[in-house]
């Protein structure tokens, strides 16, 4: 939620992140680092520091992590990728401090704290139950079709997206993705899995 400050990420981290991976265990693991949650970025309303993305960081021991944008070009960026760089290299990032920083604007709310824990036990409890999930939605289905939009802020464009995923018995399925924008451009992409079958190989 809004507001949520450094003690709200490690508490997802501790409580979500690392027990699905521990359990998922997977190949590689890439930190997706967008930067729109520090405390000083003017669109986000979060209130997450430098250091509390350098020790997510070094908690979550990514093989990858993409340095990706945010809005506070001198106020966050700067800090929060000299962070990131130092967790990953293993070295010492706790003088990393934004010459604004001040406790107050990494804390959260009691009130944003009890809807982290809520959210969190709600994934946890989806995670736990997701061979049963996905049974009751694919059951005696040939294809699933999702409908989403996407507006692109920097760009100022609206994205309609239909995504049609074959399910398929013998290998993960192909997923077909039909999009158009507000600006009139149409897109057609087709992914075919690595263990496709003959039937979706066609």
């Amino acid at each position: 939620p809004p507001q949520t400050g450094d003690e709200g990420f490690e508490y997802v981290l501790d409580n979500v992140v690392m027990p699905i991976l521990a359990e998922y265990k997977p190949d590689i693991i890439i930190n997706s680092a967008g930067q729109d949650n520090h405390y000083s970025d003017p669109l986000a309303s979060m209130n997450f520091s430098a250091r509390g993305y350098a020790k997510l960081n070094e908690r979550l021991s990514p093989d990858v992590a993409v340095l990706e944008g945010g809005y506070s070009i001198e106020g966050a960026l700067p800090y929060i990728n000299v962070g990131i760089i130092l967790a990953m290299a293993g070295l010492d990032y706790s003088q990393v401090i934004e010459p604004d920083f001040s406790p107050d604007k990494v804390s959260q709310t009691r009130q944003v704290t009890r809807e982290i824990e809520r959210l969190s036990a709600e994934i946890i409890t989806l995670w736990k139950h997701r061979a049963q999930l996905a049974e009751q939605k694919f059951k005696g289905k040939k294809y699933v079709e999702n409908h989403r939009q996407v507006y692109y802020d920097t760009d100022n464009i609206l994205e309609n997206q239909i995504q049609k995923f074959k399910v398929c018995s013998h290998c993960s399925g192909v997923n077909i993705i039909t999009s158009s924008s507000d600006k009139g451009a149409k897109i057609l992409g087709i992914t075919i899995p690595r263990d496709a079958c003959k039937e979706c190989q066609k």
